[in-house]
């Protein structure tokens, strides 16, 4: 490392003070009766929220809080630690709390449980009348409690996110006053002090909406989950096994950081401190095997980034699209997998392809390492020989009509595994050691068998419900759940601890996989608990957030303890220390959830001002005249209109402004445009490119914070990311147009063959954008490369040209024409209609063919009825709540055209000439790397 380079990098010290200043608050008071109130405050916090997400108060009907309780209470402690931990200014104390932050912060309290204590049946009894006696007709004091509570958060807004934030805020919040002084169409009738305060105060419209709701009830949950896991060792516990896994490859350190970040990100969400977390450790590793400062950061930034896109918790947005989309969170976990997923693949690719160009090798491994086609080999051979034995068994049973119970399906799972360790321990006995390792992969094994054994779990707690009844089953899980923790800590014990390295020290090889991976295992317990609430049992998020924090209390008091039985160490103490560590990750999870807390609230300010002033409205006409009614166009400006918000808002807030302003709009013009646009597809592409804004220069503070960690210049290692980060930015537009990327109305096996077409487009689409493919390639080469990606990933593009999917038909003929059509399938009707200012409209609606017998029924099953008149078809009634009315069709609308569906050649047909042209391009590359290595060998 260079003079130049060790003068810019900072210490551990200053990265902590970096991530404290930003995600948890940068004051650490000297005066130990004041940190302790302030970690008081965090405590209480967290144990409250652990309270209400927890079905023990409504089992004793004591200690239930409603939303319109909680969300103040949640709101007041945010408010009260925002003044107590971040400093007012930069040069303002850090050793102790001045008096106006007192002040300030008591008034936060003040003003937020005035919501609270003077909607209650005392404050009735003494003032005579309570607040939800008089909704939209607020007296003096309630406007004057508004008016303070609205500086307050604006104040407390500055202090934890920056001035952008509240600035954006405070705009919005003028308008709703100045709306008849504002220019044009932007100009409205504007509102009183006493309706502004209502409705944005006092009322579930603004500060105490449901953006505050979901950070309330879902976000803390999930952020406290992260931080009692990361500080029963978690974190650490990632970052060692992707090194051990990548470190010895080619690029190895950056291929860890990208694994490392995912893992981490599954817990996390914040960038900033997943880059510092993360980075501290795979940075200094990344340079000394050849990235520079800046590639080094740019990798770390790119991943640590992604971790926000990885579900479940995905920076807390995943929640709020729960209540924006109104579907379940299942879904919404569902939908955003698939591109989180391929994106990180892609990273990872892209760090391989940096290794290439400068022919870096990875860190020795510790243990004999197989070549990478016997790796390959041996799954494949590994795999096959199981979904052998597992068909064998399923279709032996299926002839003998052996799995209609919950118990024979179990037995068959037992047995395959009893089969498998029978072959393979015969095969490995009898087998000389070359062919051992061609036959047999650990990795296969575990990954088959960590689907089968799933498989074992649901099996038998179906089998468990049908034997001891819905009410004894979750106390049979329970014990089932400890055993399992014990026997996974039995194991862990015989492993020696991870212990946190120093990144600065040599590296003189890497840690063995085997006893790595080992030494963590019951960590994967509550993570896989989560997973099992959400996905398997279905359990509302709140309550699987509260089942798996239990847990993690549960680990957290007792592991030190387990640990030190089973290795036979002393045990005094280790009690203690665990409740020491619980306490210290209860305090973290809240002092992390400060900033998401006031976020939401002043974020709700904004949509406040949207549902109180209509602005929405005007802002989608805008939008629209800019664009031309180009869908294209439109999410282009959606795009650029979330860099820029992002630059300066959180990623939560960002995606609750961006999502509540133009969501509609991009849903409404792309009807116009004959798109139809899924909900889900909009709100994940307003997420991604909220999320990019932490990359993109000159704002972008992930990358600022890994400059600071690499001692790169930040500026270019922002441009560097941003350059990394274009394959996160091409995924939104490609999952508007294809939404089978989002497994919306695909079969298990149509994901399986998505999946795997959309990494192998992706890693294309990389190729081309980094310029190297086998041999650094020529600009047609990769020009052609990010077309043939198009194709894999949109390959009804060109096949829509070729032959047109859709035949135009008269109007008039549209009985006909939809007792033709076969049952299952979609007509398109082009409407012209008027929008709800009265401008005139043409947009398309989907008519799903029903399998009723005539034309007529199944226009009425549709809930159309039709009036021909003068040749020109009108609609003479759309049933209220049908699928007509939910497809925008409505009285007085004329039918322009009916789109028939026509036969059309399977569009995968235009998977040949892509795959045909990328073989060209790969023989004409090889062709040259080895001229070159040739030339090379002889020089």
């Amino acid at each position: 490392m260079s003079d130049a380079d060790k003068s810019t990098v900072l210490s551990n010290e200053e990265l902590d003070d970096l991530v404290a200043s930003s995600d948890v608050g940068g004051r650490a008071p000297k005066n130990r009766n004041v940190a302790l109130l302030i970690a008081g405050l965090a405590l209480v916090w967290s144990l409250w929220q652990v309270w209400i997400a927890s079905p023990i108060p409504y089992m004793l009907s004591w200690g239930v809080f409603s939303g319109k309780e909680a969300r103040p209470i949640h709101l007041a402690f945010s408010l009260m630690l925002a003044f107590l931990a971040y400093p007012a200014f930069k040069n303002s104390p850090r050793g102790h709390v001045p008096v106006t932050d007192w002040i300030l912060g008591i008034l936060g309290i003040a003003t937020t449980m005035y919501l609270v204590f003077f909607d209650t049946a005392i404050a009735d009894r003494i003032m005579g009348s309570r607040l939800s006696d008089r909704p939209g007709n607020p007296n003096m004091t309630d406007i004057l409690v508004a008016c303070v509570g609205m500086v307050v958060l604006m104040e407390a807004t500055r202090r934890a996110l920056g001035p952008p934030l509240m600035i954006v805020a405070m705009v919005f919040l003028g308008y709703t006053f100045l709306g008849p002084y504002a220019p044009g169409i932007l100009a409205w009738k504007g509102a009183s002090f006493g309706a502004v305060a209502d409705h944005q105060w006092l009322s579930s419209e603004g500060v105490f909406g449901i953006a505050l709701g979901v950070s309330t009830g879902l976000v803390f949950l999930f952020v406290l989950f992260g931080a009692l896991l990361d500080k029963a060792g978690a974190g650490n516990y990632f970052i060692k096994v992707a090194f051990s896994l990548m470190g010895h490859m080619k690029g190895g350190p950056a291929k860890a950081a990208v694994v490392a970040s995912g893992m981490t990100g599954l817990i996390s969400g914040s960038s900033i401190a997943n880059v510092v977390t993360t980075g501290t450790f795979t940075i200094p590793m990344m340079k000394r095997v050849g990235f520079s400062s800046e590639k080094a950061g740019a990798v770390e930034v790119a991943s640590s980034v992604n971790g926000q896109i990885m579900p479940p918790v995905m920076g807390a947005a995943a929640f709020l699209m729960v209540e924006y989309v109104d579907i379940s969170y299942f879904e919404v976990v569902k939908h955003a997998f698939l591109p989180a997923i391929i994106s990180y693949i892609a990273l990872v690719y892209i760090v391989h392809l940096e290794a290439m160009k400068m022919n870096m090798q990875g860190l020795p491994r510790a243990g004999e390492v197989k070549p990478a086609k016997l790796a390959l080999l041996s799954f494949g051979i590994t795999l096959a020989s199981i979904l052998v034995l597992g068909g064998g068994i399923y279709y032996l049973s299926e002839i003998f009509h052996l799995l209609d119970s919950s118990l024979n399906k179990l037995v068959a799972i037992l047995v395959l595994i009893l089969l498998q360790v029978g072959v393979f321990k015969g095969a490995v006995a009898k087998a000389e050691e070359g062919t051992k390792a061609k036959i047999l992969s650990k990795g296969a094994l575990i990954l088959c068998n960590m689907v089968i054994v799933s498989f074992g779990v649901f099996f038998a707690i179906d089998l468990v419900r049908e034997v001891a009844g819905q009410a004894l089953t979750p106390w049979i899980a329970a014990a089932a759940i400890l055993v399992i923790y014990v026997f996974l800590i039995s194991i862990c014990a015989k492993h020696p601890d991870l212990v946190v390295d120093d990144p600065n020290a040599p590296v003189t090889a890497l840690p063995d996989p085997g006893p790595t991976v080992m030494a963590g295992l019951h960590f994967i317990l509550p993570v896989g608990v989560l997973i099992w609430c959400l996905m398997i049992e279905r359990l509302s998020p709140e309550l699987s957030a509260f089942w798996a924090v239990a847990l993690m209390i549960f680990i957290l008091l007792t592991q030190r303890y387990l640990f030190s039985m089973f290795r036979k160490e002393t045990l005094s103490g280790r009690i203690r220390q665990g409740f020491d560590e619980l306490i210290d990750g209860m305090i973290a999870g809240a002092r992390n959830m400060i900033g998401i807390g006031i976020a939401t609230a002043a974020a709700g300010v904004i949509v406040g001002t949207v549902s109180q002033t209509g602005v929405g409205l005007v802002l989608a006409e805008l939008v629209e005249f800019l664009s031309q009614g180009q869908i294209m166009l439109i999410l282009i400006f959606t795009a650029i209109l979330s860099l820029i918000l992002g630059m300066g808002l959180p990623t939560t807030a960002n995606y609750i402004v961006v999502s509540s302003l133009l969501a509609p709009v991009i849903v409404s013009l792309g009807q116009q445009n004959g798109l139809i646009v899924p909900l889900i597809a909009v709100h994940l592409f307003v997420f991604y490119f909220g999320i990019m804004a932490d990359v993109t220069p000159p704002v972008g503070l992930a990358s600022f914070a890994a400059a600071a960690v690499s001692g790169g210049d930040p500026i270019r290692t922002g441009f560097v990311a941003f350059f990394y980060s274009l394959r996160t930015a091409i995924l939104p537009f490609l999952f508007i147009f294809n939404t089978d990327l989002l497994l919306i109305n695909v079969t298990p096996v149509q994901g399986a063959i998505v999946f795997v077409i959309a990494t192998v487009a992706i890693l294309l689409f990389t190729a081309g954008t980094q310029g190297y493919f086998v041999i650094k390639s020529r600009f047609w080469e990769s020009a052609l490369l990010i077309v043939i990606a198009f194709t894999l990933f949109r390959p009804g593009f060109w096949m829509d040209l070729i032959s047109p999917p859709y035949a135009e038909t008269d109007p008039v003929q549209i009985v006909e024409a939809v007792q033709k059509a076969p049952a299952g399938s979609e007509l398109r009707l082009i409407v012209q209609g008027e929008n709800d200012v009265g401008d005139e409209l043409v947009f398309t609606a989907i008519m799903p063919i029903g399998d009723e017998a005539t034309g007529q029924e199944r226009l009425e099953a549709y809930g159309l009825e039709l009036l021909v008149e003068d040749g020109s078809v009108l609609i003479d009634d759309a049933v209220f709540d049908s699928p007509a009315q939910a497809a925008g069709l409505d009285f007085d609308q004329k039918i322009l055209t009916v789109l028939v569906p026509v036969s059309q050649p399977a569009r995968e047909l235009m998977y040949i000439p892509a795959l045909l042209a990328l073989a060209g391009i790969f023989l004409l590359q090889r062709r040259r790397r080895d001229a070159g290595a040739v030339s090379a060998a002889t020089a």
